[in-house]
């Protein structure tokens, strides 16, 4: 058979691929014609063929293939087995039944005979098998008999799912039908009910296996939620009960609308052409949009970056917005399915329970009588809601339907309606409130109400930091306040637990919480943007000026307090003022200090800890002070660390005059940040130190319920200290938070790091890593020890987990304007060992002290913040000074990470 007039028919294709002659090797020949069939299809699909079109295209050269391999087997079997049974069917399945080939799918064929087995039956299939595998196609398969298949269709659910796609191939056209009347009859129309729970029960199976969510960061595209299987799912059940799988019979049936008919084939071939540029890229049956993936995917189907938003994250963001139409239709075609007389014929055999006119409860489920209700007073889009809150009950998918085909209605007249308005606040001040916001938004409601909102659906940041999209992200936020008044957190977080009582407008911080990121996606500086938008929305909400002021100010500072705890001096006593300042009431802290727990909590599961929480108390209590006492002057904080001293003297055990020295040497910093009990703690180890000066006094401390270590080190300060720590601590594998370098005016260095605890608290607290490490920072000091050899030689052994992210471009910022006395070092970078070292080194070749570092690693993504002082001691104020300092630090951060690329490069080809 000849494979160039078959395939040539296809429109618009290029040339057909050179005929298949089964000649010699007829797996050699079958995998050069594959492979000849996807290069002319990569083509095509980079001039912009559809998704569908090619998997049909990919489907019929297979098609071709295997009818020329049928052929030909056949052929050679009658020569063998002459008079044997003849008959048989060569049946597809799964994927290859739907024709929904994609480039390297896998293939699932049934041979399929009428009674008993035969030889000739065995020789063809084993022909045809193994050619098709010497071609590098995975290949399922079954030879069996139509009561087989009949029995294994009514027992096994992998067998009746994939015989439900089934397709002839080729071979006896007679037998296949006499198959397919008999399954219909004998197994399909049985046993419904049971088979719709096996759907269920693989749905959340699968779900389980590869993830709760359409918005994974590195999305299944096949069989996570709102993949593809989704859709096969709900098309199986629609065979069983409707008695076909096709969108456009369905429509006729009045089972779907012709608009959801075009939402689910616009998804299905959005999904279709992403698959079919995984598995061209990878030139394998890949199914994982990874990160790297997604970059290539979004540069070949011709996303560009934007002023706003890159190109990938535009990718992104239609994937989601296709697999969430998916999963919908899933959901819908599944309610459909197993409550069909509920969904259609309001409820008729079930307990209604009218609740208003027009608007019922039956099942748990409230559903309205039609679309009048709407159409008469489209505040009820929101009304409806507020009745579901209050009754404890969902939205019935049929509503959601109508809800969706008339959100039109909803337009600037209904949005500030006091009625629409007024059941919003309801909301908001009700319980559950964030599940039914997330209801508001899965029929397209919230977004219609709040367009600034609706606006976010979706949207993607492009790193790995970012978990969820944001408008998914600001809903969780939502519901961590909720939990958190709830008192799910009294014994992890005490303290914000109280404060969330002691709101009394809650509504206005859950607005406040929901609007925080509408300024994202319309370039830099989201908070300020988002603020200002919020002027138009306090104007369509009827806020008063004070309620209006309540919510502006929330998503106009909703980064700051975290930016400060994370990245700033909070013992900074102007630092706090300032802020103090800014924030300008107690009831505003209060406000933003919960709604910055919760923005972070819900950024990810991983970037709220203990460490977290502790920084944020602090700043809040710090600047809860300010606001009780009144002191918004710094000569408060002097005569408080004079206090402090005289308390820590009348305490101390240590002999008079090496107290008297240290007190009266410390700067005053140091007794602002250190709490007094640790104050005495290193005044012991100055006293140590005393003894043997020169030599350094080590001292470690393990604090296992806030999760990390702290290290301190006394000993002569001398160039480079700091960065001869990092690299010991380094060597043990460490990670520091913070390091506070404290030196008297006597020269001693009093320096303190909290070290993580990160996920292997019982390996971080082990006494021979802090013993060996005490060691060797002993022979670097002494000089016996090269700190850049001990880190050189480790680098290799502490190798972080290496998988593809989305690259952090490297920058470097300078503020002199947070502190009097430091010039403040911002290092934004991509995570990778030795980095902290690496910068460190760089700063003291530099001629910088170090007096203060802050370290926050998320995920990949790290920010280092370094206060310094020049070589004369002083802050560092020359335009020409302050750039060479970026530059030179720039430059060795760049070559880095260059040379550390090419090693894993040069390391992965060995």
């Amino acid at each position: 058979m000849n494979l160039r007039a078959d395939v040539a028919e296809f429109p618009k294709l290029p040339p057909a691929p050179p005929e298949l002659r089964l000649e010699g090797d007829w797996g050699q020949a079958a995998r050069e014609y594959l492979e000849a069939a996807r290069e002319r299809l990569f083509a095509w699909h980079v001039a912009g063929a559809s998704g569908t079109a090619v998997v049909q295209a990919f489907t019929a050269t297979v098609d071709a293939l295997v009818h020329t391999l049928f052929q030909a087997s056949v052929e050679e079997a009658s020569q063998r087995f002459a008079q044997l049974d003849q008959r048989f069917a060569l049946v597809a399945q799964g994927g290859y039944g739907r024709a929904e080939l994609n480039p390297y799918s896998d293939l699932d064929l049934l041979f399929l005979y009428p009674h008993k087995g035969e030889p000739f039956i065995e020789y063809v299939a084993e022909r045809i098998l193994y050619t098709l595998w010497d071609a590098r196609l995975t290949v399922g398969n079954a030879l069996r008999n139509v009561r087989e298949c009949l029995r294994l269709a009514a027992s096994d659910f992998k067998v009746k799912t994939a015989l439900l796609d089934a397709r002839l191939v080729c071979g006896d056209q007679a037998l296949y039908e006499e198959f397919s009347q008999r399954m219909e009859k004998e197994v399909l129309s049985r046993n419904a009910e049971r088979f719709f729970a096996e759907v269920l029960a693989e749905i959340a199976a699968r779900h389980h296996r590869y993830g709760d969510s359409v918005y994974l960061l590195e999305p299944q595209i096949k069989e996570g939620q709102g993949g593809l299987r989704e859709l096969h799912s709900a098309l199986w059940m629609a065979k069983v009960k409707f008695k076909t799988n096709r969108l456009a019979e369905l429509v006729q049936k009045g089972i779907l609308t012709e608009r959801e008919r075009e939402e689910v084939e616009q998804a299905r071939e959005f999904l279709f052409r992403v698959r079919n540029s995984l598995h061209f890229l990878a030139r394998a049956h890949q199914d994982q949009l990874t990160f790297d993936y997604q970059e290539r995917i979004a540069a070949l189907l011709g996303y560009e970056d934007s002023a706003h938003l890159k190109g990938v994250e535009q990718f992104m963001r239609a994937y989601y917005l296709s697999a969430a139409t998916l999963d919908r239709f899933a959901a819908d075609m599944i309610e459909r399915c197993v409550r069909r007389s509920r969904s259609y014929f309001p409820f008729s055999w079930a307990r209604v329970r009218r609740i208003r006119p027009g608007v019922t409860i039956a099942h748990d489920l409230l559903s309205i009588a039609g679309p009048e209700l709407l159409q008469e007073d489209p505040s009820n889009f929101v009304r409806i809601f507020l009745d579901a809150q209050r009754h404890e009950v969902k939205i019935s998918r049929a509503t959601k339907r109508l809800l969706r085909e008339h959100l039109h209605l909803l337009d600037d007249t209904w949005r500030s309606h006091p009625s629409t308005v007024e059941a919003f606040f309801q909301i908001l001040r009700g319980r559950n409130v964030a599940d039914t916001l997330r209801e508001m938004h899965q029929a397209g409601v919230l977004g219609a109400f709040l367009p600034e909102f609706g606006a976010l659906t979706c949207m993607v940041l492009h790193d790995v930091y970012h978990i969820y999209t944001v408008d998914e992200h600001s809903l969780r936020a939502v519901q961590e306040l909720e939990w958190l008044r709830a008192g799910k957190y009294r014994e992890a977080v005490p303290l914000l637990t109280h404060v969330m009582r002691d709101i009394d407008r809650v509504d206005l911080l859950l607005l406040g919480m929901l609007l925080h990121d509408i300024g994202k996606g319309r370039g830099g500086g989201h908070s300020e943007r988002g603020a200002a938008m919020c002027d138009g929305i306090a104007a369509r909400l009827h806020l008063n000026p004070d309620e209006a002021a309540q919510v502006k100010f929330l998503v106009a500072q909703h980064l700051n307090m975290s930016h400060l705890a994370q990245r700033r001096d909070i013992h900074d006593p102007r630092l706090i003022i300032d802020f103090a300042r800014r924030v300008e009431t107690l009831d505003n802290l209060k406000r933003l200090y919960l709604l910055t727990f919760a923005d972070m909590r819900a950024v990810g599961p991983k970037i709220w800890n203990s460490w977290h929480d502790m920084l944020l108390a602090e700043l809040y209590l710090r600047t809860a002070e300010v606001f009780e006492r009144e002191a918004f002057v710094e000569e408060d904080y002097r005569d408080r660390a004079a206090r402090v001293r005289q308390r820590v003297a009348a305490a101390s055990t240590v002999p008079e005059a090496i107290r008297e020295r240290f007190l009266a040497g410390m700067p005053e910093r140091y007794f602002l940040s250190t709490p007094e009990e640790t104050i005495l703690h290193h005044l012991e180890l100055y006293r140590d130190y005393q003894d043997h000066p020169g030599d350094v006094v080590c001292s470690v401390r393990h604090f296992r319920e806030r999760a990390f270590s702290e290290w301190t080190v006394v000993t002569a300060d001398r160039p480079g200290l700091f960065s001869m720590i990092t690299g010991v601590l380094l060597a043990e594998g460490m990670n520091i938070l913070t390091a506070n370098i404290h030196t008297s005016t006597a020269g001693v260095a009093v320096d303190v790091f909290r070290i993580s605890h990160g996920d292997h608290p019982e390996t971080v607290t082990l006494p021979e890593r802090w013993s060996r490490a005490e060691a060797n920072l002993r022979q670097v000091l002494q000089g016996s020890l090269d700190v850049e050899e001990l880190v050189a030689r480790t680098r290799p052994r502490l190798g972080l987990p290496r998988r593809y992210t989305p690259k952090v471009p490297t920058q470097i910022e300078v503020d002199n304007q947070v502190s009097d006395h430091y010039t403040v070092l911002d290092v934004y970078t991509h995570d990778r060992v030795g980095l902290l070292f690496t910068i460190t080194n760089t700063l003291y070749h530099l001629g910088l002290s170090i007096h203060l570092a802050k370290i926050t690693t998320n995920v990949d993504q790290v920010l280092d913040v370094f206060y310094v002082t020049g070589p004369d001691g002083k802050k560092i104020v020359a335009p020409e000074e302050l750039e060479r300092i970026r530059s030179v630090l720039y430059e060795r951060l760049t070559a880095e990470e260059s040379a550390s690329a090419e090693a894993k490069a040069a390391a992965s080809g060995a």
